[in-house]
């Protein structure tokens, strides 16, 4: 029992001396070097445990020059197009946060710029110049925009100032040739008091900032980048895109100076080399010294003025003629109007209508209103208007020329001479017309001679027709033969009025054209008129039966032959 023991002793003696041998030599205890050991057997776990020294392993070696970004740039760029290819979405979400606010913040600009270029060409878009100026846009190749853009802005940019965003220091200043010098330090220092007051008071984000201060006519534009800012002094009306040589200028600093503006110490003889980004930034356009008088302007609205009036007279006179006609054919017997509306640049008129009222383009053209203005859509119905009751019994009873018919009290009087068969058949027939329930004949005298028939004197003289060539004025021996018959027809006319007892006249008409010479026309046209007249009343046609008139073709609804006379009998 006792050698086992010191058996045992012994072992734990070897291993404490052993682990103490293995610290003094390799430094490391029991629990450290299983650690190591697991370590070198699981890549995982070896991975994790380099994964803080590697930056700064990688920094160290780009320190050394051992390896630079070229080297690393294609690794990097096959890591990213290998992760793009295997999971798009991943790096769509990872740009998210930033994309976002980028692309809103360009729209706003642009929608900005828009907003502003619109307003200035609503402002003055209805002046003789920017009337002038669409003109030129519809008469080239280029657009009202370009045109606009091109005139309608006056104004210089004075100053431009190059500031460094942080410490707020000037860094390059360009001024016009033959403008005053100010001091540039006070605007830098100004502006950003300015940028800290509305930053601290609004509690605006550290991208936002003010990006003009208007001074009486003096604009202050700002443009501000994310190590500089741009500010330009502009006298005038400066145009929306005026921003846009702001921020290439801004651009182009920073691309060219970014490591100088990112390590700044206060040196700023560096950024002399900014001169040849903010100098295209000394935008001007002025004024003439002289003015020309606007011919064209004025040539241009005398021709607006002219139509504009030409179109109002139009108008009115539309809506005369529309209040003329329906006033008309409310009035007029026969005719009962339900309603009016326009359509297609015509008056349509709807309602209903006798079959013995006028008819609308003829009621039109007597009340000298034009037919092509209007439009009916009428439904037939019986009228009991007395005129109308009056047509409709003369048409039905067949009634003579010699009888005279009117309607009063629900009772139809007749009056003037008929014979016994005619007055059986109104006895009989009267109480068919509707309307009708009363006849009256106490006026009405009945005779069975034989009169002498001369309705066909009217039909005869109207059918005659002369017609002369130019400057012509005496009858060929046809023509004297055709009115040889015309006297015999016209001489009976004066029996054929006492014998029904009418007051018919023959109206001599002579026609004529505007065209050409109206007065010689005119006059050629008249002295034809008189030449029939006075051959009539030679021929024993009684003076008071007749009458003249010219007439312009033009005027005529139907076509008529120019230089022509024909005869009309119309009741005097």
């Amino acid at each position: 029992m006792k050698e086992k023991d010191q058996s045992n002793n012994t072992e734990k003696l070897n291993a404490d001396q052993l682990q103490e041998l293995r610290e003094l030599i390799l430094g490391l205890d029991k629990p450290a070097l299983q650690r190591m050991q697991k370590l070198m057997a699981d890549p995982h776990e070896f991975a994790i445990e380099i994964s803080d020294l590697l930056p700064f392993s990688i920094r160290k070696l780009m320190e050394k020059g051992s390896i630079n970004i070229a080297d690393l740039l294609p690794f990097f760029e096959d890591m990213i197009q290998e992760s793009i290819g295997k999971n798009p979405q991943r790096l769509a979400n990872l740009l998210f946060p930033i994309m976002g606010p980028a692309i809103r913040k360009a729209v706003s600009e642009d929608l900005k710029r828009l907003i502003e270029s619109l307003n200035h060409g609503l402002e003055s878009g209805l002046s003789p110049k920017h009337l002038k100026w669409r003109l030129q846009a519809l008469f080239s190749n280029k657009s009202y925009l370009e045109i606009m853009l091109s005139h309608a802005y006056l104004y210089q940019v004075k100053h431009v100032f190059l500031i460094h965003r942080d410490t707020a220091l000037l860094l390059h200043h360009e001024k016009a040739d033959h403008v005053a010098n100010i001091e540039a330090d006070m605007i830098a220092s100004m502006l950003s008091a300015i940028t800290d007051f509305v930053k601290d008071s609004f509690h605006s984000n550290e991208q936002d900032g003010v990006d003009s201060i208007k001074i009486g006519e003096t604009n202050l534009w700002l443009e501000q980048g994310p190590y500089a800012i741009i500010a330009a002094v502009v006298e005038g009306n400066p145009p929306p895109d005026l921003r846009i040589e702001l921020k290439e200028a801004l651009e182009a600093v920073h691309y060219n100076h970014r490591p100088e503006l990112l390590n700044f110490d206060g040196e700023t003889e560096i950024f002399e080399h900014t001169s040849k980004f903010l100098k295209p930034c000394l935008i001007k356009e002025k004024k003439g010294n002289g003015k020309k008088t606007p011919v064209f302007v004025l040539i241009l609205l005398v021709i607006i003025l002219a139509g504009l009036g030409y179109w109002i007279y139009q108008r009115i006179q539309t809506q005369n003629a529309y209040a003329a006609a329906k006033e008309l054919f409310f009035s007029e017997s026969g005719y009962y109007l339900t309603k009016t509306e326009r359509q297609n640049g015509k008056l349509r008129i709807f309602g209903l209508k006798d079959d013995f009222a006028t008819e609308p383009y003829e009621l039109l053209s007597s009340n000298q209103l034009a037919i092509d203005q209007f439009d009916f859509v009428l439904r037939p119905f019986i009228s009991l208007d007395s005129l109308i009751i009056v047509r409709r019994a003369e048409a039905l009873l067949s009634t003579p020329e010699s009888v005279r018919l009117a309607f009063e009290k629900a009772t139809l009087k007749v009056s003037g001479n008929c014979n016994t068969e005619w007055k059986d058949r109104l006895e009989k027939q009267y109480n068919r017309v509707w309307g009708v329930l009363g006849l009256d004949t106490s006026e009405l005298t009945v005779s069975d001679e034989t009169v002498r028939d001369l309705s066909w004197i009217v039909d005869d003289i109207m059918q005659h027709k002369f017609v002369f060539d130019f400057n012509e004025l005496e009858m060929n021996e046809e023509q004297t033969d055709r009115f040889n018959k015309l006297t015999q027809s016209a001489n009976l006319l004066d029996e054929f009025n006492r014998l029904n007892k009418k007051q018919y006249i023959i109206l001599v008409q002579s026609f004529t054209s505007k065209a050409g010479n109206f007065a010689a026309n005119q006059r050629v046209a008249n002295i034809r008129a008189q030449t029939f007249l006075s051959l009539l009343k030679e021929a024993g046609v009684p003076d008071h039966l007749l009458e003249t008139r010219v007439i312009n073709t033009e005027e005529l609804l139907k076509p008529e032959e120019v230089r022509s006379v024909s005869f009309v009998v119309e009741e005097k």
